[in-house]
């Protein structure tokens, strides 16, 4: 019988796609349907609640204006107008010396790009965007989950995304969803050995959210495994006897894509210093725009403390409380990993989480805790020997979601 390359007979390889095929086929189908469920909910309660009438006074950026505008309203806020304006004024137009360069340009990009395909409405681009985005991540994390924790594991992966509190930010107005199906399919391509592919991919989601020079190292980590296992240099004489033994040439070509994300943030510095003067303007919006800057975990901890003991008003005690919960939990996430020396995923996960807690605050944590893909991965292995542990995780996270839903569609703060 003959082979393929990847060692795949042709009967073999029409079942490999078939399996394929059906995985994401599912994978759209459970993502899609909750999706189209959050958004009637979003808008029927905002109707029914009068939600949209204390909105109102809380506008947060330019108003939306046409057809689409009180609809997309609900799913757009905060950070929202800083993409939107990114997307039609450009960086620092007059008057506006910060903050919109503390965000990325891929995520505003793509909704300038789709935008002339819909009316020029920047807003419904930008959900546009983001559907279609989270339905891939959707797709990639179901892949990822069946290779990496076993049969069935990816429609558990979607359920737990699909009832993750935060996740409600996969739909909105925001970059997560973007960021979240580039590294779900970077990596899925770093475990194929494409390389290239990775590295590219990688890098495309660097300009969308810095989290993907963290994507980088942990591809980097899964190389090194990778050619340890192989026996290939600089392990030569480690791992299968049978490995690859080229020498330094042949890993020297699978490692160099991976520093595209690398120069990919080199060159969004350079054309910030050329705007701005300063070869540090990023940090320097950060820390002008949102009071975040390096600081030690107890202190970042100790803030998140500290927020939660003051906060008043409900919205605030919820989302403050969500701070300190997500921030510990990824510090167990990391743990965890190490233990199982996952390497690759534990070095993604480290700096993740080590950005947020290392940081004078905690604020957001529970919105960019779900791009932490590592964690559903174990979550869905966990739940292959534990049936009722995805339905127990649903049974608490969809009121919090239909919380944070609520929470969103009456323009206060959210995460």
């Amino acid at each position: 019988m003959r082979r393929r390359p990847d060692g795949l007979t042709p009967g073999a390889l029409r079942d490999s796609l078939r399996r394929t095929g059906a995985g994401t086929r599912e994978a759209l189908t459970l993502w899609l349907a909750t999706r189209a469920a959050l958004v009637a909910f979003s808008l029927l309660a905002t109707w029914l609640l009068g939600l949209s009438d204390a909105a109102r006074g809380r506008v947060g950026g330019t108003p939306l204006t046409g057809s689409t505008a009180w609809v997309l309203e609900r799913f757009t806020w905060w950070d929202s107008f800083h993409f939107l304006r990114i997307a039609d004024l450009g960086y620092l137009p007059p008057g506006l010396p910060c903050c919109d360069q503390a965000f990325l340009p891929g995520y505003p990009i793509s909704i300038a790009a789709v935008a002339p395909l819909l009316g020029g409405d920047l807003a419904l681009a930008g959900f546009v965007v983001s559907v279609v985005a989270s339905a891939a991540a959707a797709v990639g994390l179901w892949h990822l989950a069946e290779r990496v924790a076993g049969a069935g594991a990816g429609r558990a992966a979607v359920l737990l995304l699909a009832a993750m509190p935060y996740g409600f930010f996969l739909t909105a107005v925001y970059s997560e969803a973007l960021f979240l199906g580039l590294a779900l399919a970077a990596w899925l391509a770093g475990l194929r050995r494409h390389w290239w592919l990775a590295g590219s991919l990688a890098a495309l989601s660097t300009a969308v959210r810095i989290n993907g020079l963290f994507l980088a190292l942990g591809l980097a980590v899964m190389l090194l495994v990778q050619l340890r296992q192989d026996g290939a240099w600089p392990f030569r004489g480690a791992g299968a006897a049978a490995g690859d033994r080229r020498g330094w040439p042949g890993t020297l070509r699978q490692a160099l894509p991976l520093g595209l994300p690398a120069l990919t943030y080199l060159a969004w510095t350079l054309y910030l210093w050329w705007r701005t003067g300063s070869p540090n303007a990023w940090q320097e919006a950060q820390r002008l725009g949102w009071d975040r800057h390096v600081a030690p975990p107890w202190t970042g901890l100790g803030e998140g403390v500290s927020s939660l003991l003051a906060a008043r008003a409900p919205n605030i005690v919820v989302s403050r409380f969500a701070d300190l919960l997500l921030a510990v939990l990824g510090i167990v996430v990391v743990v965890v990993l190490l233990r199982l020396r996952r390497w690759a995923e534990a070095a993604y996960m480290l700096p993740s989480v080590a950005v947020l807690v290392c940081s004078t605050t905690l604020i957001s944590t529970p919105r960019y805790a779900v791009l932490w893909f590592p964690a559903f991965l174990l979550l869905a292995g966990a739940a292959r020997t534990r049936p009722r542990l995805v339905p127990a995780l649903a049974l608490l996270g969809v009121p919090w979601l239909a919380l944070v839903a609520l929470s969103f569609s009456a323009h206060l703060w959210t995460a």
